[in-house]
């Protein structure tokens, strides 16, 4: 897709790839890196030794880079806690194994045909299979990750399922390659979690919407009444491998002062209750709907 594309896209992929020698058949990651093992996965984007510490979203890439070669997730819920039958028809199964969430936005909104659907952190596509199915021919669905190798998987089964309307793109979603003003719904399962600035996406969320348009985040939030659970870090007793994991929480208050903070006009919030990992930690997890205006009179969800 180039520059002059009259829906608004560009694809980062043609700004950053770069030229390919004769006889090259490997495609590098963001970092110049092509892994063909999860522990070479693990080694791209190392820091020299004499740098400090790893940044957080410099650890969560290599987690998913790993993960991706690795081809299973042992990361946040399987799909099948949180996705119904009817969802996951016809998904291929090795998308099942890789894909990791805390909720289903899928399940939470209505999609209509012709609309333009982002996904911020669309990981093996699992939600841009749904999605593209339920637009339709004339709607469009763009999935966006930092990881490459997830980036490869994802278009890997969208071209195994048939489905010509995703285009999934590499990118940091603080900075996303998605014009302002250009979508109807953004939608995030479990990845703003593993942000510690969650307010700095969501600029980036309200950005690429369209007036009357909403976003659908599931993450880790906890009631106001009481302490987090057990198995969710808060604060600054949170570490990286925490962000990786999407267990870093925050208050139901908390979290819709950042999304009205970051320009939307109204937010809902449902509970979705404690949810089950793989590793067998317990979160508690909610739906956020994030209106760029005011509430819909009938809502979308």
């Amino acid at each position: 897709m180039g520059a002059d594309d009259t829906r608004g896209f560009v694809s980062l992929d043609e700004l950053i790839r770069p030229q390919a020698a004769a006889g090259m058949v490997a495609e590098p990651d963001a970092c110049g890196c092509a892994p063909a093992t999860a522990d070479q996965a693990a080694g791209c984007c190392s820091a020299p030794a004499d740098q400090g510490p790893v940044p957080i979203e410099t650890h969560v890439k290599k987690r998913y880079d790993a993960l991706a070669v690795q081809g299973t997730s042992t990361l946040c819920c399987s799909p099948t806690s949180v996705y119904t039958p009817e969802e996951l028809a016809e998904i291929p199964d090795w998308v099942l194994e890789l894909s990791s969430g805390c909720g289903s936005p899928m399940n939470a909104i209505g999609l209509r045909a012709g609309q333009t659907v982002v996904d911020f952190g669309c990981g093996a596509g699992l939600d841009l299979l749904i999605a593209a199915r339920r637009v339709g021919e004339t709607g469009r669905v763009i999935g966006v990750d930092a990881s490459m190798q997830m980036v490869r998987t994802a278009r890997r089964a969208a071209r195994e399922m048939g489905l010509k309307n995703i285009d999934v793109r590499v990118g940091d979603i603080r900075r996303p390659p998605v014009r302002e003003g250009s979508v109807d719904v953004v939608m995030s399962n479990c990845v703003l979690g593993m942000f510690p600035d969650k307010q700095e996406v969501l600029h980036a969320v309200a950005a690429v919407l369209r007036p009357g348009g909403v976003a659908v985040i599931s993450d880790v939030v906890y009631s106001d009444d009481g302490p987090p659970p057990a198995d969710v870090a808060a604060g600054e007793s949170a570490g990286a491998e925490d962000f990786a994991r999407c267990v870093v929480g925050m208050t139901e208050s908390q979290y819709r002062d950042l999304v009205l903070g970051a320009g939307f006009g109204s937010v809902d919030m449902r509970s979705d209750g404690l949810v089950p990992y793989r590793d067998g930690a317990q979160v508690t997890s909610a739906m956020i709907f994030a209106y760029r205006d005011d509430s819909p009179a009938r809502p979308c969800c």
